[in-house]
């Protein structure tokens, strides 16, 4: 009996040790797929930590600065970088840059969305065979929406009448980064007539608009909600005395410093420069004419009182950004709320490429160039003389070479000969950008 227990138990074994065998490679397979999953796992949960974090960053660097693709797609590679640390190597990464598939028409225009798509090949990395092929390519992508968002470079804010803005004669306005909204309810309430050209990111009126296909790239948005006075909370300093009354300058080189102006302020064939503060005009007529070139940094200029007017003729050059800081940081022209003064602010100049800041006059018209009926020649009023017509043809150039500029007034006109360009390069800019002006009303979150 015992000889055959012992034969039972040596045939057992030998059935064990066959079954082990045989079973032992898928073993092996089953704990090392076991393996390899957890493994390819875990690092596609950090490659996609990696894509939303680049994709959070993309898109806040599109909102705030308005950047480049170039530059969206380098700051997305380092923060993914950063993210994966020693599981870098080997990752490709691919950045869109899109509008929302459910965006409403104001929206479709201006660019919302940030795509990143991160991909690694995981294959050469698994501890364990991969034996089926299944684990071979990683991929991570992510979206980040910026939601009620856009970048405004110009409003005109009268709520009524016939050409709130008007671009009139051979007048170009490149706002290719930035929208423009009229807020009148006129069915003309942003007017693009003649061979004049307003090409933006979006174009919206209240009401409606004159002009013809050509007039516009794109056609503006009509019916659109009107867009609130974003600088109506700024208080401007109030002048108690004047520190400088009625100056001419004539033929000289010149430094003027922060204070109140007050009388007029004429300055002809002389070079003028600004030191950074606040310069307030109080009932001051300022005009600069025949060859006058200004510049300054770190300065705003602030209009007080129902005489006060600003005039730059053709003839003059002008270089300036607005205040880093304090109560008029990132405003450059000022003017304050006199309703019915009848001042006038005019740019005529024929090269003021570099205004960088914003020109706020929330109950004035701001008139760009001086050639409104077109025919070629600046137009001459009552107080100008006759040394007032400046450069043939009346051009000018406004704004081409600032980081960013922003009009808001009551109403905006621009003539016949004038190039203006409102850029939105928030980012190489050390002026800020006051809030409610450029980027506003975004918030940034992943979609998906």
């Amino acid at each position: 009996m015992t000889q055959r227990l012992n034969a039972f138990a040596a045939s057992t074994q030998g059935n064990v040790a066959t079954i082990v065998a045989l079973l032992a490679p898928l073993l092996i397979f089953i704990m090392g797929s076991v393996v390899n999953l957890s493994t390819a796992h875990s690092a596609h949960s950090r490659l996609q930590s990696a894509a939303d974090s680049a994709a959070l960053a993309a898109a806040r660097e599109l909102y705030m600065a308005n950047s480049r693709p170039e530059v969206l797609k380098s700051v997305a590679y380092s923060f993914a970088m950063t993210n994966l640390g020693n599981q870098a190597e080997g990752v490709s990464i691919d950045v869109k840059i899109g509008g929302r598939s459910d965006a409403t028409a104001a929206e479709s225009a201006i660019s919302t969305e940030v795509t990143v798509t991160l991909n690694k090949d995981f294959g050469t990395s698994l501890p364990m065979p991969d034996l089926t092929g299944a684990i071979g390519a990683l991929t991570a992508s992510a979206t980040a929406r910026i939601a009620g968002g856009g970048r405004i470079c110009m409003i005109g804010l009268t709520g009524e009448g016939k050409r709130a803005i008007d671009i009139s004669g051979n007048a170009q306005v490149q706002a290719a980064d930035c929208a423009v909204y009229s807020n009148s309810i006129d069915p003309s309430g942003l007017s693009v007539t003649k061979v004049a050209k307003l090409s933006s990111e979006l174009a919206c009126s209240s009401g409606g608009y004159d002009g013809i296909e050509s007039n516009y790239e794109p056609l503006p948005l009509t019916d659109c909600p009107a867009v609130s006075d974003p600088l109506s909370s700024r208080i401007p300093p109030v002048p108690t005395k004047c520190d400088h009354k009625n100056q001419k300058i004539s033929n000289n080189n010149q430094i003027l410093w922060p204070g109140t102006y007050c009388g007029n302020l004429q300055v002809s064939g002389s070079k003028i420069t600004l030191r950074p503060g606040t310069y307030i005009f109080w009932d001051a007529q300022v005009k600069l004419h025949k060859g006058t070139e200004i510049t300054g940094d770190d300065v705003s200029l602030v209009f007080i009182g129902k005489t006060s007017s600003l005039d730059l003729k053709n003839d003059s050059s002008i270089s300036l950004s607005a205040a880093k800081d304090g109560p008029m940081a990132g405003i450059l022209i000022y003017a304050d709320s006199e309703k019915d003064s009848g001042r006038s602010f005019k740019i005529e100049s024929a090269n003021a490429r570099r205004m960088i800041g914003t020109i706020y006059l929330p109950h004035d018209e701001l008139t760009i160039g001086g050639d409104k009926n077109a025919d070629g020649k600046c137009d001459i009023t009552a107080a100008d003389d006759t040394a007032d017509t400046g450069s043939p043809g009346c051009k000018s150039n406004v704004g081409e070479f600032s980081d960013w500029t922003a009009l808001i007034a009551d109403k905006i006109t621009v003539t016949s000969g004038v190039k203006l360009v409102l850029n939105a390069n928030y980012a190489d800019s050390d002026v800020p950008v006051p809030a409610g002006v450029g980027p506003v009303g975004g918030n940034i979150a992943l979609s998906k």
